[in-house]
């Protein structure tokens, strides 16, 4: 059986498609059918990526072009917010052969194996996700009801998707939800996430936290080993030396470096690494940041 990725990506953020792709084969037995939503991956870059296929031997690679513009006309770009992110949207409509679909981040690292993902029954939904629990009685609560959505939803991340693609393609989910996206909604912060829990409101099915581990799951759900981490605040394990200890506020930080470190990106990342004066002051400020939001959750449990 084979496993149907889809990942996105700029060439920007080439060298980190390249590392969610070594963990992943690393760790999951089955073949696996990556597809790469390409926003402007140089050719060379591309041949990095594609080299993988010297270390790894359980994989396959298509680069599908994604012309944001024509796709996505109407729609608002900010410094952080890129027409590209609502790619995923398409996901069904670009390889009609498909039944069912992971789609993932790129800022991840799988420690698992994600066929344990693509086999869980959606039970008639036609998407599964990770609810976002440690922040249901914090910051979720006004996510909900800037978006309108139901008290009873529980707010997902959009990061890591089971797709039913058939019930997508049936029910024309996808023009749906870019009728939401170009009415110009008022939403939280996240547009892609905030328009699919608008859509999928209290109707999707929720999968297993260790689909997509953020930092704070750890404590909040006792998870010991994921099988899909996801390093989603604004410091990224990329931002930090290998050297540094940070796992008691960036697990799995050593697991990034492992994994690039079997891509042909990884002497170019190492380089880009901050000083090591500039590295002490930046740990002290994400040391500060993940105090308080651990204090804001907990009060909140």
């Amino acid at each position: 059986m084979n496993i149907p990725v889809f990942l996105a990506s700029d060439d920007n953020y080439a060298p980190f498609v390249a590392t969610t792709i070594a963990s992943m084969c690393d760790n999951t037995k089955s073949f696996i059918n990556f597809y790469i939503l390409d926003g402007g991956i140089s050719k060379s870059n591309k041949k990095k990526i594609e080299n993988l296929r010297c270390k790894f031997t359980n994989f396959s690679l298509e680069f599908i072009q994604i012309d944001v513009e024509k796709e996505f006309p109407d729609f608002e770009e900010t410094d952080r917010i890129s027409k590209s992110m609502y790619s995923r949207f398409l996901i069904p409509s670009l390889k009609p052969d498909l039944d069912k679909v992971i789609y993932s981040d790129i800022d991840v690292v799988a420690l698992g194996d994600v066929s344990d993902m693509f086999n869980e029954d959606l039970n008639g939904y036609a998407v599964g996700a990770v609810w976002e629990e440690y922040l249901e009685n914090s910051v979720n609560i006004n996510r909900k009801k800037i978006l309108n959505i139901s008290d009873e939803h529980k707010y997902f991340c959009s990061g890591h998707l089971l797709m039913d693609c058939n019930r997508w393609r049936n029910e024309s989910i996808i023009s749906k939800l870019l009728e939401l996206a170009s009415k110009g909604l008022e939403l939280a912060g996240c547009p892609d996430q905030d328009i699919l829990n608008i859509y999928f409101d209290n109707n999707y099915k929720v999968l297993n936290p260790e689909y997509g581990v953020m930092d704070i799951f750890y404590e909040f759900h006792n998870i010991e080993l994921p099988v899909i981490r996801h390093f989603h605040g604004k410091v990224k394990p990329w931002h930090i030396h290998p050297e540094f200890e940070v796992e008691s506020f960036m697990p799995n930080h050593k697991d990034f470096w492992y994994y690039l470190k079997a891509t042909d990106f990884y002497s170019e990342i190492l380089d880009k690494v901050l000083d090591k004066d500039e590295q002490s002051k930046l740990l002290r400020q994400f040391k500060v940041i993940k105090i308080n939001s651990r204090s804001r959750i907990k009060k909140k449990w």
